[in-house]
């Protein structure tokens, strides 16, 4: 993307056009503007402008027309009634999604493409047009959005985030990314130093031998022939043997070079791994969701070997081809500046071809990169799902999904082959031109110094050398050219691990944050208020007081708040009003990991990393003895069937515990969690996908987990929270009612009561 591009987006992203409301207020009269977004690619996924501006009756498309009006672009609208619509259909990419809007009858009526800087902003609109799609068909009042939202300023905030990631990825100058790569070279300023001193030598050394070609022919060959020298062969051997010694020095100074530069780039590429990886770590979770693990992946593998390859060998190569170039222009200013001159002449013309190639390979790079990381996304999200492909026998059907990714970067890749393909012989055809200029001024020269006994020309010796030295400044500058190239590749690379190093985290501690240890587990929420997105609340003003040791139940249906209250209490995201304490004391102003440390999670999918069941239950508990391990297994009633097992807890459990069934690994998630011993425990369906007798067995080992601890228990299946001290319902974001089971039952009208007069007649129908 260039720069003016950039600008572009950086201009529209601090409001909407007024030539775009003009043409909204035309399309839709006497309606305001809700939301609105941007998709900024076309079909062909060529930069474009096109916006989705939301009224409070019509969905307008704003796009220009291609035509001037009055010396101002030309905008042509579609708009489309909400009543009249049917669905929108999100198709979600790694580098672009695509929004599909469906009529009534199924049928197509749009489809915009945008990239990932303007996902959040298409995102919100999608979720308000449903919204307000579905008031109007209910002929109910405008859906609510959060009480500080804005358009504009939604709008802004989604994009300039974007776009500062978009920057960093493609607008930051090469030579400013390369600064940056080099500045892992400062631990190693020895090896650096000695590599360099090296290349400077070699360079040296590869200037002697078109010398030494001239030497012999004027000064030995040449004398013979006159007769001026009787007895040459001394002082051919030593030419020879002068040869000799200079390539034998040079490939041995080449081998030590090379070995101190590989030695090197693989420690630089080993902290970048270890940088960009601990750095990972410390990222918050909405940081994660916005990305897919393909790409991440490639960013710690793929992208940092290639850096190592780079410095290994490619950083030294142009330094050895700038000082080639250096070096070899003198020696051809000292053989003849005339000449010289006509070498030196195509040169600034190269530079510019090189430039301007260059900056078209760019974004070439940028978009295979793209396109590389759709297809490793599809590895990255079948194989772990494999057990699903085959229990659907959808093996074509994925080999299909991989090919159309990988025929898609075959694309790309013979986009930017035909590019470079056409580009690199017009320059060597540039360098050969020139060659044969040296060649039809240089030449005659010879002959006419023959004719002259060497009265006036060039001796063939000085001409074979000047010819020697062209070809070997020729050589680098080529190099170079093709380095550009490689240049590119690596600075998309360097860009791209930089813009993970530096994404700020979102949830940090405070300079003045400590520890507060041990937690008594008095948990507090104060009208705490939350979104994810910026438009909706999903939150609204949520107040209640757990006491240490309290047992609560949280229940109600499907995205009434409930995943989202445990996760502010685990500080997985911050609140947007209001407070979260825990003892007393606000969570953004406790040390982070020593809070999480006392809190334990066990999750409906509970997560076991390759290794073995003792590793496993040990994790969080780096100094536990095998003692305390068994005795958690016990306590979780795992430790039977973990001895069932030929290797007993040595047994490799497999990738995410695939070996093991839902219920064992639920089991051995549970005593994770007793050997942790957290003082807050939040269990999220801990039993939802068990058969009756592991559920047992699973409920006999968390009575034993939660005593004495607060815990927080999200169930659907509401007999699994009557231990419970309390019961939470939410609904709509909302705290709507608590109580015990009985306090709840006795309002037959409650939204508990009659989520268990529905349960028990689906268990009643299920009995019969």
């Amino acid at each position: 993307m260039t720069k003016n591009l950039l600008q572009t987006y950086f201009k529209q992203a601090q409001e909407l056009p007024p030539a775009v409301q003009e043409a909204f207020a035309r399309a839709a009269p006497d309606e305001t503007i809700r939301v609105y977004a941007l998709s900024d690619l076309d079909g062909n996924q060529r930069f474009s402008e096109r916006w989705l501006v939301l009224g409070e009756n019509h969905l307008v498309l704003v796009e220009p027309s291609g035509e001037f009006l009055n010396g101002h672009t030309a905008w042509k609208t579609q708009a489309l009634a909400l009543r009249d619509l049917g669905k929108f259909e999100l198709l979600e990419g790694l580098s672009s999604s695509r929004l599909n809007v469906v009529n009534a009858s199924n049928e197509l009526v749009a489809s915009v493409q945008y990239t990932r800087r303007q996902a959040p902003a298409v995102g919100n609109l999608q979720f308000v047009a449903e919204q307000v799609r579905k008031r109007l068909l209910e002929n109910a009042a405008p859906p609510e959005l959060a009480d500080d939202f804005d358009p504009a300023t939604e709008y802004r905030d989604a994009v300039l985030k974007a776009v500062k990631e978009a920057k960093a990825t493609l607008a930051m100058p090469k030579i400013g990314v390369m600064l940056r790569l080099l500045s892992y070279l400062k631990p190693h300023k020895k090896p650096v130093a000695i590599g360099l001193a090296l290349a400077v030598l070699l360079t040296a050394l590869q200037l002697l031998p078109p010398y030494l070609t001239k030497v012999l022919v004027d000064d030995i060959l040449r004398p013979v022939e006159s007769g001026r020298i009787t007895d040459a062969s001394f002082w051919l051997w030593v030419v020879i043997g002068s040869l000799a010694a200079v390539w034998s020095i040079s490939e041995f100074i080449s081998f030590i070079r090379l070995r101190i530069m590989a030695l090197t780039g693989e420690k630089i590429s080993k902290q970048l791994r270890e940088d960009l990886y601990r750095h990972m770590q410390k990222l918050s979770l909405s940081f994660f969701s916005s990305r897919t693990t393909g790409s991440l992946i490639t960013r710690v593998s793929s992208d940092t070997d290639r850096l190592w390859d780079f410095i290994t060998f490619g950083l030294i190569e142009m330094v050895v081809s700038v000082l080639q170039i250096i070096g070899v222009a003198a020696a051809l200013f000292l053989q003849d500046w005339s000449l010289a001159i006509l070498v030196l002449v195509p040169l600034p013309i190269m530079t510019a071809m090189f430039y301007w190639h260059g900056q078209k390979l760019q974004v070439l790079y940028l978009r295979i990169w793209r396109k590389w990381s759709a297809m490793t996304g599809v590895l990255s999200d079948v194989i772990p799902g494999i057990r699903v492909v085959k229990a659907f026998a959808q093996e074509q059907h994925e080999v299909k999904r991989f090919s159309e990714k990988n025929n898609a970067l075959e694309t790309e890749a013979e986009i930017l082959h035909r590019q470079w393909t056409r580009f690199w012989p017009t320059v060597v055809m540039l360098m050969h031109v020139c060659s044969l200029i040296v060649w039809a001024v240089g030449a005659p020269r010879v002959l006419r110094y023959a004719l002259t006994n060497g009265a006036e020309g060039m001796p063939l010796g000085v001409f074979i050398a000047f010819t020697g030295y062209m070809w070997m400044f020729w050589a680098p500058v080529q190099h170079l050219g093709m380095m550009s190239r490689t240049v590119n590749r690596v600075s998309t690379s360097a860009s791209r691990v930089f813009e993970v190093l530096d994404t700020v985290p979102n949830i940090v501690n405070k300079p003045e944050a400590k520890p507060i240890e041990p937690l008594q587990g008095h948990v507090q929420f104060e009208n705490v208020t939350f979104t994810y997105d910026g438009v909706r609340n999903v939150l609204k003003g949520v107040t209640f007081e757990v006491q240490p040791g309290e047992m609560i139940g949280l229940v109600g249906p499907s995205g009434g708040g409930k995943t989202t209250l445990i996760n502010l209490i685990c500080r997985f995201y911050d609140v947007k009003d209001g407070g979260v304490k825990i003892d007393g004391v606000d969570v953004r102003d406790q040390e982070l990991a020593g809070m999480r440390r006392q809190i334990g999670v066990v999750l409906q999918e509970p997560y076991l990393f390759h290794g073995t069941i003792a590793e496993n239950i040990a994790y969080g508990s780096a100094n536990a003895t095998l003692k305390e391990i068994i005795a958690a297994a016990r306590a979780a009633n795992a430790h039977e069937f973990i001895c069932g097992f030929p290797d007993g807890y040595e047994t490799i459990v497999g990738e995410r515990g695939q070996t093991l069934s839902g219920g064992e690994r639920q089991r051995i998630s549970i005593a994770r969690a007793i050997l942790h011993n957290p003082r807050i425990l939040i269990l999220d369906e801990a039993t939802s996908s068990v058969d009756t007798e592991t559920e047992k067995k699973i409920q006999e080992a968390l009575q034993r987990l939660v005593a004495g601890r607060t815990t927080f228990a999200i169930a659907h299946r509401l007999s699994t929270l009557s231990i419970a001290d309390r019961l939470f319902v939410m609904e709509d974001g909302k705290l709507v009612e608590q109580g015990t089971h009985e306090e709840l039952l006795a309002k037959p009208d409650g939204v508990y009561a009659k989520l268990h007069r529905t349960q028990a007649e689906l268990h009643a129908l299920i009995a019969v």
